[in-house]
């Protein structure tokens, strides 16, 4: 076997400037190659965010979503993650209740009442005077010590049924029916019975009046063939009745309630509020009010009127027992409507013998608060009355 001799070697040596070549070759690379990665992820960024959103919007892939590792999980204390939690749950609540202060209207606070007791009515216990104290000064003064005690309330007629005006009223039309029957101011009357210790209340019947609707017809229900004034046969006290939704009417007695409030007066009882007892046959005759199934509105405006004039003043709408028992309730409408401070519903022994729905009559109204007026010299015993009128006057 032959063996090749080895060969000498020969070594060249660089020239020192092809080694300052090399690393500039190589220098250039790798800033090339940073180059060219930069420039990919820019472009594959640019074109890759919106191709993944579109994949997510077509529901290719599923948006990413967020996660704790376990460890994170263990780590984590509850009583800072509470509070966290409270912090947003008061910051969405504090957004959200600006955001509503922002976009809803204000609304407006609904209005007190005005006057009168309107949710709660004062234990009564009142007695009405004759209209024959009235008269003069001394006459009062001898009926005010003829009282019977325990009562509060001293009852005060100054309009009665018929028309008649019991004390020096400033109404002309007043003066021109010749409806004034005494000559006491009416704040005079008021401060004789206020200095006794009574609470001096007025009443006045308001439509059941003879002398202003023969005076001033206008303010009458009348017959459409004829144009008379209609008369009410089965009234013994008064045959005419003054109209509540004529305008004479209504200021008549607006009048009237300005000069009970400017006498002193809180509370005016409103009597005779009320229609006539149409006969049917008459009634195609008579005005279109008369036969109104929504008259009682006409009632309504009437003490509206009334209490325009009267602001500061409460009003008590009285009601016959007996148009109560018979569900003739008209008067007690317009006082729900209006509404009135109290409905009196007035009663005698008569009433009492007949109903049994006395003990829920004052279930009567959900609005406006009742109370029984007796009428009598004294109240029965076995009638026991939180709140009541003794009228001398009746049987």
């Amino acid at each position: 076997m032959k063996i090749k001799p080895k060969g000498r070697k020969i070594y060249r040596r660089k020239d020192r400037f092809e080694h300052i070549k090399q690393v500039r070759h190589n220098v250039g690379s790798v800033i090339l190659t940073f180059v060219l990665a930069g420039a990919i992820g820019f472009v594959g960024y640019s074109i890759g965010s919106p191709v993944l959103a579109f994949l997510q919007e077509r529901d290719f892939l599923a948006p990413p979503s967020s996660y704790h590792s376990a460890e994170d999980t263990e780590t984590t204390e509850i009583p800072e993650t509470t509070e966290i939690t409270e912090t947003t749950e008061n910051t969405e609540s504090e957004t959200e209740t600006e955001s509503e202060t922002e976009t809803q209207p204000m609304t407006e606070t609904e209005p007190e009442p005005e006057i009168g007791f309107v949710q709660k009515v004062p234990d009564l216990q009142g007695y009405v005077l004759d209209t024959s104290a009235l008269i003069t000064e001394s006459t009062l003064e001898q009926a005010l010590e003829e009282i019977p005690e325990a009562i509060s309330h001293v009852i005060i007629p100054i309009k009665t049924t018929g028309g008649q005006i019991y004390y020096a009223t400033k109404i002309q039309e007043a003066v021109i029916s010749n409806a004034v029957q005494a000559v006491l101011p009416l704040d005079q009357i008021y401060q004789k019975v206020k200095d006794k210790g009574y609470e001096p209340v007025a009443l006045i019947n308001t439509l059941e009046d003879d002398l202003y609707a023969k005076n001033y017809p206008a303010c009458s229900y009348h017959k459409m063939d004829t144009g008379e004034i209609w008369e009410d046969q089965s009234s013994p006290e008064s045959r005419f009745w003054m109209s509540p939704e004529n305008s004479l009417t209504q200021s008549y007695l607006a009048a009237m309630a300005e000069e009970v409030e400017t006498a002193g007066f809180q509370i005016l009882i409103c009597d005779g509020l009320k229609f006539p007892n149409f006969p049917r046959s008459e009634l195609e005759n008579l005005e279109p009010v008369c036969s109104d199934p929504e008259r009682w509105k006409a009632l309504q405006d009437l003490l509206t009127a009334m209490r325009a004039d009267a602001t500061e003043l409460a009003f008590f709408v009285k009601i016959n027992g007996s148009d109560v028992l018979f569900g003739e309730l008209e008067s007690l409408q317009a006082a729900e409507a209006l509404p009135a401070d109290c409905l009196l519903v007035t009663i005698n022994e008569e009433i009492r013998k007949h109903s049994d729905q006395l003990e829920t009559v004052s279930e009567l109204s959900n609005t406006v608060p009742v109370m029984l007026e007796w009428n009598g010299k004294e109240i029965p015993k076995s009638l026991k009355l939180k709140s009541y009128v003794l009228d001398p006057e009746q049987e």
